[in-house]
């Protein structure tokens, strides 16, 4: 009888010790986590992607996911309209990145062949291009020690709001609940291990950026669509190093312009039914902490030695400092002149304008890093004809923003006797009949709202036709060509200014 039931004690034995099923540990990935790099490449004072991908090489993720802002923001970055930034990001490993609001900065034809350049996954489910063709998808499955991870991509929806319409042309955007509801069945279909939701939007929006004008919150992604087990978040500049949302999503946020990344480990049982996810958790990596990727070296020292020799050349010499408009429409010599430059780009009779950044200029010689520092983003001159109707609204639009930093002043016009009164063109000094228009000179990023923040100037600016015979003009160029020909730099060998 024994010999009879033995082969078979055997064989339940031998199929039980060689079962991958009953042996599997859960596993333990490690997920990477970087965002709003803002084409910080790092030096001894400040970290960037050199201390990052340093990080990398010792951390070893099996999942390197960038959430946009990265190829725009620094000087080195605009010499090569952030090409070197992409290439680094090759040579680091990175293996997903969802474009930012700020990689659209250099127009949609140059991130397709950023995106193009790009050795991983550019993933963005809530965007369409019918101009030029873009290598994204909507979502991957990522294999990582026989654990399979589905990463879904979501660029910011809001981009009409901060970037002019040409620069867009050809793209279609929808809302992230519209893109998870189309794609999370595609998603489920392929029976994924982990899901994670990789998005350049912070865990609340502000209302100014939605129809309906009310706040939104992350969270309710989060229970609309319980199957997603992590958030990866960007754009607001907010660190979250990582919490729980309501009813299970990890979010997590990595800190901006380069000063490190975020560490996730997801353990995880694929043997198991249901959620597999047994446990996430997670950390900032702070970048100064890391030494500089050896790697990374020769691809961005070209870049960092270019940026360096143009910075260096001077464009102006001030006798007076430049500071960031602090309290609306106070006197601001920085927005004044940002106004200045407008018009006489454009020949605006008139300019609206706050300042361009939050940087600071001490009296003398201004270079071309300062400059760009000073109006860091890539942002062309609109100009509208515009009614005095249409003028004092605009005015009671920027006097509910006197307290803050979003204020704009202007120029070329008065209202001696308040917004109500005659308005009065500065060129003649008389009043400008109600009939009248003005051609007004004003940035793309407010033109369209400036991120919902100027509703009533994008409707009256996008309501009127743009002036044709208006020249093309960057607003970083405009201001450079103003300071080079009213702020000359004196000639060195006579002491003449040139």
């Amino acid at each position: 009888m024994l010999h009879k039931i033995l082969p078979i004690i055997l064989l339940i034995v031998i199929s039980r010790v060689f079962d991958p099923a009953l042996d599997a540990a859960p596993k333990k990935l490690t997920i990477l986590q970087t965002t709003d790099i803002h084409g910080a490449i790092g030096d001894e004072k400040s970290p960037g992607l050199l201390q990052i991908a340093g990080a990398a090489e010792r951390i070893q993720p099996d999942l390197w996911i960038d959430c946009g802002d990265l190829t725009q923001g620094s000087f080195s970055a605009s010499v090569d309209a952030g090409a070197s930034m992409v290439e680094a990001m090759n040579a680091a490993g990175c293996d997903v990145w969802v474009p930012g609001n700020h990689d659209f900065d250099y127009g949609v034809e140059i991130l397709a062949k950023r995106i193009g350049m790009f050795r991983g996954a550019s993933l963005a489910a809530n965007m369409k291009s019918n101009a030029f063709p873009m290598k994204t998808a909507a979502w991957k499955i990522f294999e990582r020690q026989d654990v399979k991870i589905a990463v879904i991509g979501i660029v910011p929806p809001y981009l009409g709001l901060w970037i002019e319409p040409e620069k867009l042309t050809g793209l279609e955007l929808e809302s992230p609940d519209a893109a998870l509801e189309c794609v999370m069945p595609e998603v489920m279909a392929a029976k994924p291990d982990v899901i994670v939701l990789a998005i350049h939007l912070g865990e609340f929006i502000a209302g100014r950026l939605n129809p309906d004008g009310k706040l939104r919150s992350m969270a309710s992604l989060s229970a609309k669509f319980p199957q997603i087990d992590l958030i990866l978040a960007g754009h607001s500049h907010q660190t979250e190093p990582g919490k729980r949302l309501y009813p299970g999503a990890w979010f997590v946020q990595a800190p901006p312009l380069g000063a490190g990344c975020a560490q996730i480990t997801v353990e995880v049982d694929p043997t198991k039914k249901g959620d597999k996810v047994l446990s996430v958790t997670s950390k900032i990596i702070e970048g100064k902490d890391q030494p500089e990727s050896k790697k990374l070296l020769p691809i961005l020292a070209p870049v960092r030695k270019q940026a360096a020799e143009t910075g260096r050349k001077t464009i102006a010499k001030l006798d007076f400092e430049l500071e960031p408009m602090k309290n609306g429409l106070m006197p601001n010599r920085l927005a004044e002149l940002i106004c200045l430059a407008m018009a006489e780009a454009t020949g605006a009779d008139a300019a609206f304008s706050g300042t361009l950044s939050n940087y600071k200029v001490s009296p003398g010689t201004l270079n071309e890093r300062e400059l760009f520092l000073l109006a860091p983003y890539t942002d062309a001159i609109e100009v509208r004809s515009l009614t005095p109707a249409q003028i004092r609204t605009i005015l009671r639009e920027l006097e509910t923003k006197q307290k803050t930093a979003d204020c704009m002043t202007y120029m070329g016009f008065t209202a001696p006797d308040g917004i109500d009164g005659a308005l009065v063109l500065g060129k003649t000094g008389k009043p400008i009949p109600e009939t009248g228009r003005i051609k007004v000179a004003v940035n793309t990023y407010d033109a369209h709202g400036a991120g919902g923040r100027y509703p009533k100037l994008k409707e009256i600016v996008e309501s009127v036709e743009p002036q044709e015979s208006v020249p093309k003009a960057d607003i970083r160029d405009a201001l450079r060509s103003y300071l080079q020909k009213h702020y000359p730099v004196p000639n060195k060998t006579s002491g003449r200014k040139p």
